[in-house]
């Protein structure tokens, strides 16, 4: 135990010393007259110890002491190995053994270890924070059997294909993986092999609008069930859009497009210029409508303007202005058909910036299996821009920038009627759909919700976020829970919250100022999909640990004041002295 003396008002001891200095001079210089007498040197002396003792009083002093540190500590979470416990019991002698608990403080104040060692999967990563100043040594479980990774997009429409991809580690062959509905019945399905790991797609079409909940399960070679995890997915209803595309030219992308925009039921426009001065128009699901130059009125009944690169670029000061306003003001959205030029244009509506790269082929994050055609760009990450599609790698293909109401995107992708001809349908389909849905979106009500998944754990953390114009947002969950929110300090309409769900199922929460809009998840325990939580669980703590590793040892100290009671005696007594020592001379 190491004790050093401190101060609790140590920030004020330069005003305070400065103070007691000026004073003791100030006496010194009243006394002055007696100087060389023996009641100067007294006088200057009992001063001093007067000043001395205020000076104290003011600073607080206090005793800090070294907490007391035990040498090294075994941290056991979930699924730790007893023999690896066993084989540091015998290498490290005296060490404390402590059990994790998930959301429960992990070392009191007195004891804390200079070391720590974690056994199992891992710290949960919402208490990761409580080890930020110990040095740690993760050595959590490297083998783990089952559905390490499963991605989907757990909000699609009527009508669309619902494709959910996955990572297998260690599988066992002769197992099937198998798609269930709502009423159990299978819908696709895949056999495992015997590898490390197996990279998995399943797909299914949504027919009927709903809350649904499917489930992926896991059987052995005989048809028994070994594992169910849920799946839950809102289907909502697929709303025919009104699109505009503009063509400088035809071209065969627009050829396809239009073609497969007008089969999903929107109402199309396109306009392809022939001439200066001249254009051909075409019209599918919608009575004929004059479109020459953009304006505010005849942009307002569209939702969404395809543009290729070269047109925006000649569009009058006029025509660009009005779709600027129309994005802001009414929400429209824009999705930009690039050319070589537009990638290297500092003045793109948007303001996109892009890193030029070799590459001219791709494979999706959500379609890892084909080769996509693509510019040799990529975007260039930045703070306002949202992703539609991103490499495995995670660089951005596809992506959009919110501007006021509206939202304006564009995409490093090339050629895509190539997928049509080469009899890649459903691809083709996958990519359209999210570029349209995730930029056509003209809200009346300035409410969005946002979550990474709406699968959560009952008495687990669950964040989410929404975006609205609201100035103080209040969250009802089920119509009987509050939600405090956290506003973000760059995005102001941004707000994000934490939830720890009590009731299984389905779940709904609102906006007390508006419930119109719901966001609605699934809470289940945590007996499912264990094999992806722990797989998350360690991949998050090694990631943490090694940038714990730089960081430098903080020593954990106890603060004890001292008692001031016998400096305001020794004040009170100088004082005291000072006061009757010239009555007593003159005696």
């Amino acid at each position: 135990m190491i004790d050093q003396i401190t101060f609790l008002n140590e920030n004020w001891i330069w005003q305070i010393g400065i103070g007691a200095v000026v004073l003791w001079l100030i006496f010194g210089w009243k006394e002055w007259s007696r100087f060389g007498k023996r009641r100067f040197w007294v006088n200057i002396v009992i001063a001093f110890l007067a000043i001395t003792s205020l000076v104290i009083i003011a600073l607080k002093p206090a005793i800090s002491t070294v907490n007391n540190v035990v040498a090294k500590m075994i941290l056991l979470t979930e699924g730790y190995d007893q023999e690896q416990l066993d084989s540091l019991e015998k290498i490290h002698k005296k060490l404390k053994i402590y059990n994790y608990k998930a959301n429960h403080s992990i070392f009191d104040d007195v004891n804390t270890p200079d070391s720590v060692f974690i056994l199992g999967y891992g710290v949960k990563p919402y208490d990761l924070w409580q080890l930020d100043n110990y040095k740690v040594n993760y050595l959590g479980k490297n083998i783990l059997s089952g559905v390490v990774r499963f991605k989907y997009h757990y909000k699609n429409s009527v009508g669309e294909r619902q494709v959910f991809t996955g990572l297998y580690a260690n599988p066992r062959k002769g197992n099937i993986l198998v798609l269930e509905g709502p009423g159990g019945a299978g819908l696709d399905s895949v056999s495992l092999a015997l590898d490390k790991q197996q990279k998995f797609q399943l797909a299914t079409n949504l027919n009927v609008k709903g809350n649904y909940l499917f489930s992926l399960v896991e059987k052995d070679s005989l048809g028994k069930i070994l594992s169910r995890d849920p799946i839950p997915i809102v289907v909502e209803e697929n709303t025919p859009l009104k699109i505009v595309v503009v063509n400088g030219f035809p071209t065969f992308e627009t050829k396809y497009l239009k073609n497969y925009l007008a089969q999903m039921g929107h109402e199309v426009l396109v306009r392809s210029q022939i001439t200066k001065g001249r254009y051909k128009f075409e019209y599918f699901n919608m009575e004929r409508m004059p479109l020459g130059a953009f304006s505010k009125k005849n942009l307002e009944p569209f939702d969404l303007v395809i543009i290729d690169a070269n047109s925006l670029k000649n569009l009058s000061r006029k025509s660009r202005t009005a779709l600027e306003n129309s994005v802001k003001e009414n929400g429209l959205g824009i999705f930009i058909q690039p050319d070589p030029n537009f990638f290297r244009s500092s003045k793109s509506l948007g303001g996109f910036e892009f890193i030029s790269e070799k590459n001219t082929e791709t494979r999706l994050d959500d379609q890892k299996k084909k080769n996509f055609s693509k510019y040799a760009f990529v975007f260039k990450d930045e703070l306002l821009l949202q992703r539609i599609h991103s490499k495995p790698n995670t660089k951005t293909i596809s992506g959009y920038k919110h501007i006021g109401k509206g939202k304006i995107g564009t995409t490093v992708l090339e050629n895509t009627y190539e997928l049509l001809l080469n009899g890649h349908t459903t691809a083709y389909q996958q990519i359209w759909a999210k570029l349209i849905t995730s930029l056509s979106s003209k809200e009346t009500l300035p409410i969005e919700w946002g979550a990474t998944s709406i699968l959560a754990y009952k008495n687990h953390p669950f964040a989410f976020d929404v975006r609205t114009s609201i100035s103080k947002p209040r969250i009802k969950i089920n119509k009987k829970y509050g939600v405090s929110m956290r506003r973000d300090i760059e995005i102001l309409n941004l707000w994000k919250g934490v939830t720890y769900p009590r009731d299984l199922g389905w779940n709904i929460q609102f906006l007390e100022q508006d419930t119109t809009k719901t966001f609605q998840y699934f809470v289940t325990d945590t007996s499912y999909w264990q094999s992806q939580t722990r797989y998350k669980t360690i991949e998050e703590n090694r990631r943490y640990y090694k940038k714990s590793l730089k960081k430098e040892i903080v020593q954990h100290y106890t603060i004890r004041p001292i008692p001031l009671l016998g400096f305001y005696l020794l004040f009170l007594l100088c004082v005291a002295y000072l006061w009757l020592e010239p009555k007593l001379s003159k005696l």
